[in-house]
């Protein structure tokens, strides 16, 4: 298999990672607490934690994930409340001989491409529809104080705490996070290593292309031709940037760190 990967920090941290495993691939995007250290980016932190030990661990990813959320929760160097407690999206891919296995929490993603052409989106769509909320909250506010929507970003702290404190729990979204008491309930799916021409797991902040900045007007239209993931990264960079208030595509930032991985399957081996 040809594996390409691409990472673009936003700030001077990357709370982004990609780790390419044995028999594994996986994107991983940190979000840092509601309570930040003034001395430590816990976000950065635990998805170094995860990218430094998962190949350390034996079984499924899955299996990996608690160990480490759990191992994580007593080695992270900050107070254990709750809200000082940092999660993460993830998306990644096992295989064997006959099958990848494919699995998404929160709004990272993965995306096959079929020999017959097929597109095949494996997402979890509950973390998106928060945000909705949210950014229809501060939109709304922008208009009604004649502001720029990213400097109404401010008035709706409230919600985005609430949808942050619904991590793992019933109408909220699944994610992982350091506990001593962990769960890990990701969408699932598996297919055939013979169907599948090409792979892509990715950060939101790939999938903002669709999602929010019309670089494509969907995800079917963006997936229909290959992609080469730098070329794509630098879209986002150009579209990202010249909506410098979020007026035009509101969204919580400017820009996002971003992060892709394409795999090319080699079919001449399945």
């Amino acid at each position: 298999m040809k594996v390409t990967t691409k990472t673009r920090k936003s700030h001077y941290w990357n709370e982004d990672r990609f780790i390419i495993g044995k028999d594994f691939f996986m994107v991983i995007d940190g979000a840092t607490p509601l309570i930040k250290s003034p001395h430590l980016n816990e976000a950065c932190w635990m998805v170094n934690y995860i990218k430094k030990n998962i190949s350390k661990c034996s079984g499924l990813i899955s299996d990996r994930l608690l160990k480490l959320a759990k191992d994580g929760f007593y080695d992270l160097p900050t107070t254990k409340n709750e809200d000082n407690i940092p999660s993460a999206s993830a998306s990644w891919v096992e295989y064997d001989d006959t099958y990848f296995y494919a699995y998404a929490l929160g709004d990272c993603e993965v995306t096959f491409i079929t020999t017959d052409s097929q597109i095949v989106r494996l997402h979890s769509p509950a973390l998106n529809r928060l945000d909705t909320i949210a950014l229809q909250q501060m939109v709304a506010i922008a208009k009604e104080k004649n502001i720029h929507n990213l400097d109404a970003r401010k008035y709706i702290s409230d919600t985005l705490i609430r949808h942050r404190k619904m991590i793992n729990k019933p109408n909220g979204y699944t994610a992982f996070t350091l506990s001593p008491t962990p769960t890990l309930t990701p969408k699932t799916m598996k297919i055939e290593r013979k169907k599948v021409k090409t792979i892509y797991l990715y950060s939101d902040g790939f999938s903002q292309a669709y999602e929010h900045l019309c670089i494509y007007n969907s995800h079917t239209e963006m997936f229909s031709n290959e992609l080469e993931i730098a070329e794509e990264i630098k879209k986002i960079e150009k579209a990202s940037f010249a909506d410098p208030y979020c007026d035009t595509y509101p969204r919580f930032k400017i820009i996002d760190d971003i992060t892709a991985i394409k795999i090319e399957n080699d079919l001449k081996t399945n």
